[in-house]
């Protein structure tokens, strides 16, 4: 009887391609899987973006905006930088985080304290700055909106006045930061208000302003001063005054104190600058008297006759005036209107 012969290689050769295959599933799924955790780590983190030498406001922002938090770890008096300038962070700049992350800095400024937006906030025992949303004041009117501010701890910022063709005058039209944003207590919110539409404005006044006084000023001054109040210079009279300085306003119109329009111009007596001038020193003692004496200087010289003192003393007093002439002529002096003494220039 002849026996059966058992096929080894084929039986062994299936067994090693099984466990071939099976090795293969394994490597392939292990790829797969990192694959996959690669991908949900990246789509859950990002990288930290650098708050160092930026005010705390912009970047409590900016984590904002990135799905981050910002917690002051700590105040330090630093006289070399600015207040709220973030000094340190942690993590630091390009490390990965999940949103929602807390990043820790330091920040200057007064021990215990922080500033945000203008505004001193107080930290809490952790020194950790209080974080809440801010409200949505748009389309409220600038009382309201400051109200509500007010009422969520904030406080109100720079108002700017643009027209509008479509919102109300009076009305918020935007703010900065956005509603909803997470910003320290404390900030402070800016508002754009409208002013209405170009019809609505053409209806309205023009606005009077109060001329300022110029007199005792330079004309560069007065120039620069007259344009911070939207106001121009107007014409220029030159007056010869040898006894001031040159180039000093002496008179104005219209006069300080009255309304004029935008833009309008103010007209200027200025004292003349004047060649050849000549100090002018007097100094001499008055008489005994019992009455008050009053004296007067008139000079008389090529720029004519004019009084350069009028003043009065009691008399044994010192009398010294500082004056400026041109060319000859002649000083006179007069004690309670009479002739008292002269000299030649």
């Amino acid at each position: 009887m002849t026996a059966k012969r058992v096929k080894t290689p084929n039986l062994f050769l299936r067994i090693l391609l099984t466990v071939i295959a099976f090795g293969l599933g394994v490597v392939l799924s292990g790829f797969f899987g990192l694959m996959l955790l690669q991908y949900s780590v990246n789509a859950t983190s990002l990288s930290v973006p650098d708050f160092r030498n930026q005010d705390l406001v912009s970047a409590v922002n900016l984590a904002s905006k990135m799905g981050l938090q910002v917690e002051v770890a700590r105040v330090e008096s630093r006289s070399d930088r600015m207040a709220n300038q973030v000094l340190e962070q942690d993590p630091l700049p390009g490390a990965d985080a999940k949103r929602g992350r807390k990043i820790r800095v330091v920040v200057s400024g007064q021990t215990g304290q922080a500033q945000a937006g203008g505004a001193v906030v107080a930290p809490t025992e952790a020194q950790e700055v209080k974080m809440s949303r801010v409200p949505d004041v748009r389309d409220l009117s600038l009382n309201e909106a400051q109200n509500l501010l007010e009422t969520n701890g904030y406080q109100l910022g720079r108002v700017v006045e643009v027209t509008h063709e479509d919102v109300l005058k009076g009305m918020v039209i935007s703010q900065d930061p956005p509603a909803e944003s997470t910003l320290p207590l404390g900030s402070q919110v800016s508002l754009l208000i409208s002013k209405g539409g170009t019809a609505a404005i053409a209806a309205t006044p023009p606005a009077k302003i109060l001329v300022p006084d110029l007199i005792g000023l330079k004309v560069e001054e007065a120039r620069r001063l007259l344009a911070e109040m939207d106001l121009s210079v107007g014409q220029i009279e030159e007056v010869a005054m040898p006894e001031r300085n040159p180039g000093i306003i002496i008179g104005q119109m219209p006069e300080s104190g009255q309304e004029a329009s935008v833009g309008q111009a103010i007209n200027f007596q200025v004292v003349q600058a004047i060649q050849d001038l000549q100090d002018l020193s007097l100094r001499f003692a008055l008489p005994d008297a019992r009455v008050p004496i009053t004296v007067r200087i008139v000079v008389n010289d090529e720029l004519g006759e004019r009084v350069v003192y009028e003043e009065q003393h009691q008399g044994g007093e010192t009398v010294e005036i500082l004056s400026r002439t041109k060319g000859k002529g002649k000083v006179l002096i007069y004690l309670n209107g009479y002739y008292y003494w002269e000299k030649e220039l």
